[in-house]
């Protein structure tokens, strides 16, 4: 029996790769924002299935690539979560929170025939920590 290519493998290396060249090509947060102290990101996940995916924080600090690219958490999807306008709007808006909803745009890989749509919702809430105007 002759066993094919996991092609599946090589293009999720292939994402985390290029995942990985984008974040080293971001600017420092303290040079994109430099009043940010921290920003701070809450996900959660709705729509999964059965196997829907734990909520995840992250809390970026100046000397962290102002990356805000967050791949879908599912590994056969290829899709990504891009958070940049809403980290935009929450160190511009007085309260420095937003909260939204997004949904993955990305395909899975569950069979080799088809592709189908992941259509997983991301439920953020950013939070920035600003310094005070002087």
């Amino acid at each position: 029996m002759r066993l094919g290519r996991a092609h599946g493998t090589a293009t999720r290396q292939a994402r985390y790769s290029q995942l990985q060249r984008d974040r080293e090509a971001a600017p420092k947060l303290r040079t994109m924002f430099p009043v940010v102290e921290q920003l701070r990101f809450e996900l959660s996940f709705e729509g999964g299935g059965a196997a829907t995916p734990v909520p995840q924080s992250h809390v970026l600090h100046p000397p962290a690539r102002a990356f805000f690219s967050f791949p879908c958490p599912y590994a056969d999807c290829d899709g990504r979560f891009e958070l940049t306008a809403a980290v935009h709007a929450a160190v511009e808006d007085p309260s420095h929170r937003i909260e939204g909803v997004l949904e993955c745009a990305g395909s899975r890989v569950s069979d080799f025939r088809s592709k189908p749509l992941c259509q997983l919702r991301l439920c953020f809430t950013l939070t920035a920590v600003c310094s005070p105007p002087y």
